[in-house]
């Protein structure tokens, strides 16, 4: 009854999984999936509208209304989300659900005067709590599900596999969100205040296991740094992840152990949190270092946004807790909301900053070979630009840049890949993963037919049977296929050549090799959305093969295979 919104929001969620689990394949799973998605939204952000006005005690029509509306803006924010959910949106709803998370952590203080041991009693209330439900729900679902099996195998009883996905989703919806909910603690009862009540254990967690490995890490960051000051080498790229972990996990355990640090019986503890935003300091320099030189090289992408984002909140975070003599715990939590909530929207956002980075890089390089032809480190960076925008965006974004170039391709297919793209402008697709030394020694290949998504059905009128081989799995059919009453057999078998085909007493000599040597397109070590075909004509039947996976050596300027996997259309002559 305190949180009505939130029940009712849960249900709906609760709902619309079960309807997603009944049928995945309906035509209102995009539809249902966005649903669940606000509903999720919608749970945080009611339950933090919920703890400021109970805490305001202000009237409730005013709760609802203000719940209602910026619901109804979650909503809209999730539906407009592509048909299929891209990989940037779903960046962008698990930032924004974050963010509300966070929000829920300080939203029943804010219109009340501060109290640092009641926020942190909440918040370890609010803490046990998911863990406690988290257990109830896992024991709860565990036990019913294996009473469920049981019951189908001692009765006999045909019980649908679908049930399990019902049961899970009704305990994690219903049964651990009201389970939470009940146990979310009030910030005004005078009744029963927040008292701070410290757990012995959380002490011992943090001082015996989380202090120690934080210091272990720290340990060998600085050991990091100071190697390349010394050997005056670049910082590898990832290093600044493990700055971000070690700060954030220390971070937690300064939050942790915040309430006794100051104690006098505890000198391990006292030290940490006298030290610890200091130590951060070097370290802040090497994470800048680290992400300011990949975006100089490579541009803004979405990870180097957070990265950059995360390392400056880390910087203000640093400078406040170095510079107030009594900083307030909650400035972490309310700093990294609004941190949040910037990058989703606006033109400060990840979105937007990386889209024009990458888009500015991509005019750049069209710009450069007007003048010079792009070197091959140059065409595998502008390959990976070409990944990065027509997988978030779409080759339509590309147009305005190309000077007509795309124009054809795209009247032809507006969900081309990259290499298509790439080929359209001039350019060879080269992989982020293919180096140069094979390119110029030129003593591998390989090749891989990318399919688009779009391009899963295709039209096999004409032909009567389709089948896959490949290196590790030869065809082996004995009557299994009935044509107009007549049973047939196929068998594959390896040769030099390629491989044969024998269809009853028929051998027809596949001769892949050949076919690979003389065909040129075999020759650009790419993943290709142009699909490569070979007909063969025998006197009972046509076969056509379509190649997906080619790979192999080049010696003497001739191929050979080690690994392939091709798909084979037969059709019976009259």
């Amino acid at each position: 009854m305190r949180f009505p919104l939130e029940t009712i929001t849960a249900i709906c969620g609760t709902i619309f999984a079960i309807l997603l689990v009944e049928d995945e394949h309906r035509n209102s799973k995009e539809l249902l999936e966005k649903a669940i998605m606000g509903c999720l939204l919608c749970l945080v952000l009611f339950l933090s509208i919920s703890l400021f006005f109970l805490a305001s005690k202000k009237n409730n029509i005013i709760r609802f209304l203000t719940s209602l509306t910026l619901g109804s803006m979650a909503f809209a924010f999730v539906f407009s989300f592509k048909k299929e959910v891209t990989e940037v949106e779903t960046q962008q709803f698990l930032v924004l659900n974050i963010a509300l998370h966070l929000l829920v952590s300080f939203a029943g203080f804010l219109p009340k005067k501060y109290n640092q041991d009641e926020y942190w009693e909440f918040n370890k209330r609010l803490f046990l709590r998911i863990l406690t439900g988290g257990l109830y729900s896992v024991v709860l679902y565990l036990g019913l599900a294996i009473a469920i099996t049981a019951v189908e195998k001692l009765f006999n009883i045909d019980i649908e596999d679908k049930i399990y996905g019902y049961l899970f989703f009704t305990i994690a919806g219903i049964f651990n969100t009201i389970f939470f909910l009940n146990g979310v603690p009030e910030t005004n009862n005078t009744e029963h205040p927040l008292t701070l009540n410290y757990p012995n254990g959380l002490k011992n967690f943090t001082q015996y296991v989380l202090m120690p490995l934080i210091s272990l890490y720290l340990v060998i960051l600085i050991c990091y740094e100071t190697k390349i000051l010394v050997t005056l080498s670049l910082p590898i790229g990832w290093v600044s992840y493990l700055v971000l972990v070690f700060a954030i996990f220390g971070i937690l355990s300064f939050l942790l152990v915040h309430p006794i640090a100051t104690e006098t019986g505890n000198l391990w503890m006292r030290t940490f949190n006298r030290w610890f935003y200091y130590l951060l300091v070097p370290l802040l320099g090497l994470l800048f270092w680290a992400i300011l030189y990949r975006i100089h090289l490579y541009g803004f992408t979405h990870e180097r946004y957070y990265v950059l984002l995360l390392s400056i909140w880390l910087t203000i975070v640093v400078a406040y807790f170095i510079t107030q003599k009594q900083p307030k715990i909650k400035f972490i939590p309310i700093s990294m909301c609004i941190a949040g909530l910037l990058s989703i929207i606006g033109p400060q956002s990840a979105d937007s900053i990386s889209q024009n980075s990458q888009l500015c890089r991509f005019e750049t390089y069209l710009e450069k070979t007007e003048k010079a032809k792009l070197t091959f480190e140059q065409e595998q960076d502008l390959s990976s630009i070409v990944d990065f925008l027509e997988k978030n965006y779409g080759v339509e974004i590309l147009l305005p840049y190309t000077n007509g170039k795309l124009d054809t391709l795209v009247k032809k297919n507006k969900a081309a890949n990259s290499s298509q793209i790439m080929k359209a402008l001039g350019f060879q697709y080269r992989d982020s993963y293919y180096r140069q030394e094979k390119f110029e020694n030129n003593n591998e290949f390989y090749y891989n037919f990318h399919k688009n998504e779009q391009q899963n059905i295709e039209n096999i009128h004409g032909y009567d049977m389709s089948f896959s081989i490949g290196t590790n799995n030869d065809l082996k059919c004995n009557d299994c296929l009935n044509i107009n009453n007549i049973n047939y057999s196929v068998i594959s078998s390896k040769k030099d050549y390629g491989l044969d085909l024998q269809i009853d007493q028929d051998t027809i000599p596949l001769k892949i090799v050949d076919f690979i040597n003389a065909n040129p397109a075999f020759d650009q070590n790419e993943n290709s959305g142009e699909k490569i075909t070979q007909k063969i004509e025998s006197p009972k039947y046509s076969i056509l093969i379509t190649y997906i996976t080619v790979s192999g050596e080049i010696k003497e300027k001739k191929k050979t295979l080690d690994r392939y996997q091709i798909k084979v259309l037969v059709r019976i002559k009259n």
